[in-house]
């Protein structure tokens, strides 16, 4: 059974597998749109950017392709066997080289999506590790399909070539593979986000990097015309990074694009005669380096992406997911640096810990059920953390269950902020299913001195305490001492 591209449910492009996978009339549509599309991009192509070589500088079809196929499925594949087909003929080459031309534009699509697939590739080019395997399946072997062919085909029915066979079908490879890499990269990029994540701030820097790709592209291919190699392309590579750096893999495909596309631009307008042999050389220099700032961008794009993710983990492992305060794994951390330095001190009272719990949470989710349950959490840990100090930690153990830590706070002080929470939490009133909602805490209170125990010791210490509060009528704050003493709690 085919797989294509994983698209987002809510991606604009979800429809092409659909239509693909569809009724008859729906797959013949794409089959034609395919086609339109293949034969409009490869005479956008032919027509601005044929040289001396009799190649076009960039063929941006092969990346429509390669989409297609890998969004769409192979059955797509025959739009662009059909559109290479007649563009090969349009350009009145022998009937064997065009055949040749156009099965290779389809190979170079399939074999790479196969490739592709069974390597469980994620067409979101998020990974470093999908980059590598797009260039080097899609950009790098993907085109030798087209190029190796073609040229074999033209040489041995003595095709005129205005190059050698070899410079040939290496032009030919530069021009389909630049094409795999910024049409094929973008579509890949654009079509499997969910969103569309660009802020006005990033569009407007995209705008202003576009403006300066498409004039160093411009400028490079006139000088180059005249006969003065310039190294104004060079400008290219920093943008395409700021692009990817700034904007993700979005950005880095649509400044590539915009690069490939000022370049095409230009080289229609250079005269045909300025073309030379030796001229040849240096436009495509230019290409590659098309080729290589757009592959240092999409490298940098998913580096930033993994970099991100692996943030965004760390953070999810350390913090509760209903009420983004620090985990119990985190908190104990924190605790247990609290108790050395507390032990180091010498002081009887260094720091505090609270145990915080609701008071008849289970009748809350019953009465108005889960949602709302989770809502008074959620306002629970607000109101916590805007009653400490900037240098103590509020945390969630789970449930119900809210501890605080307050750091360099005597007895006097933990007593205050304790009373001081629990007045807040009782004018805490929740509209709620048309009613409202009024919850109220037991805490326990704890020192953390010199004497303090092991971390556990600390945390059943408060949570004994906690429990005299709610023995005591619920509503409570009950404060306590460590050792022997706890057993007054």
């Amino acid at each position: 059974m085919e797989q294509e591209a994983r698209l987002p449910a809510d991606s604009p492009w979800i429809w092409l597998s659909a239509l693909s996978r569809g009724r008859r009339a729906g797959h013949v549509v794409m089959q034609l749109a395919s086609l339109l599309l293949y034969l409009m991009l490869g005479f956008f192509s032919l027509h601005l950017g044929q040289g001396y070589s009799g190649l076009p500088g960039i063929w941006l079809p092969s990346g429509i392709a390669l989409f297609l196929v890998l969004a769409g499925g192979y059955r797509l594949a025959v739009g662009p066997f059909l559109g290479m087909l007649v563009l090969a003929l349009y350009q009145q080459m022998p009937l064997a080289v065009a055949l040749a031309a156009a099965l290779g534009a389809t190979l170079e699509a399939l074999l790479p999506t196969l490739l592709l697939r069974r390597l469980k590739f994620d067409p979101r080019l998020q990974r470093i590790r999908d980059v590598m395997l797009f260039v080097l399946f899609a950009v790098l072997i993907g085109p030798l399909f087209s190029a190796v062919p073609g040229t074999l085909a033209g040489y041995y029915t003595a095709l005129e070539m205005s190059v050698r066979p070899l410079d040939h079908a290496s032009l030919w490879w530069l021009a389909n593979s630049v094409g795999c890499l910024v049409v094929g990269g973008l579509l890949l990029v654009w079509a499997t986000a969910s969103r569309i994540s660009l802020t006005l701030k990033c569009r407007l820097f995209l705008t202003a990097l576009l403006s300066g790709v498409a004039l160093a592209s411009m400028l490079s291919v006139l000088q180059l015309s005249v006969g003065q190699p310039t190294l104004l392309l060079f400008l290219v590579v920093p943008l395409i990074v700021f692009a990817a750096v700034y904007c993700g893999q979005q950005g880095a495909t649509l400044i590539s694009l915009g690069a490939a596309l000022a370049t095409l631009v230009t080289m229609y307008e250079v005269p045909q005669a300025v073309y030379a042999p030796h001229m040849v050389g240096h436009f495509s220099i230019d290409v590659a380096l098309i080729w290589v700032a757009a592959f240092t961008g999409l490298v940098v794009a998913s580096a930033y992406s993994e970099q991100g993710a692996r943030a965004m983990y760390a953070d999810l492992a350390r913090h509760d997911g209903l009420t983004r305060l620090i985990n119990r794994h985190a908190f104990e951390e924190r605790l247990e640096r609290a108790i050395q330095s507390a032990r180091q001190s010498g002081k009887a009272q260094s720091h505090a810990l609270m145990f915080i719990d609701l008071d008849d949470f289970k009748l809350i989710n019953d009465r108005y059920g889960h949602a709302a349950g989770d809502r008074v959490l959620r306002e629970l840990a607000a109101l916590l953390q805007m009653q400490v100090r900037s240098r103590d930690t509020v945390a969630r153990l789970g449930g119900d269950e809210f501890v605080v830590l307050l750091e360099y706070c005597d007895a006097d002080c933990a007593g205050q902020m304790a009373e001081r929470i629990a007045e807040a939490v009782r004018g805490l009133q929740l509209p709620v299913s048309g009613a409202r909602c009024q919850v109220t805490v037991s805490i326990g209170v704890v020192p953390v001195g010199s004497e303090a125990g092991e971390v556990e010791q600390v945390l059943a210490a408060a949570d004994a305490a906690h429990y005299r509060a709610k023995q005591e009528g619920k509503n409570q704050v009950c404060h306590c001492l460590l050792g022997p003493a706890l057993e007054e709690c």
